[in-house]
């Protein structure tokens, strides 16, 4: 059991880490094309400029987690044929919901 909780946390983070990746650029390539600018960095730029960049970013990266999360355990169920550690399979549709 200790094997699969290691296992789960590696896949996971993989697969977090892509799509956090992905979602970064998203976000980043959607501020440019909204603004016309980059992103603010450090003092470059006003107070609302920042804290909308600051919701865009941390909503990308909710959205982004949820994703990896979903994603990381159908792809458990898929390859070990057992939901991952702290999930349960939902026998209705077959999907994967957190215990």
């Amino acid at each position: 059991m200790i094997g699969a909780k290691i296992g789960w946390k590696l896949v996971l983070a993989v697969f977090t880490m892509v799509v956090g990746l992905v979602a970064n650029k998203a976000v980043t390539t959607a501020w440019k094309l909204g603004s016309g600018g980059a992103p603010p960095k450090g003092n470059q730029a006003g107070y609302v400029e920042v804290v909308s960049w600051a919701v865009a970013s941390g909503a990308a990266a909710a959205a982004a987690k949820r994703f990896a999360e979903q994603r990381a355990a159908q792809y458990w169920l898929k390859s070990t044929g057992t939901p991952p550690p702290g999930y349960e399979q939902d026998e209705a549709d077959k999907s994967v919901v957190k215990a």
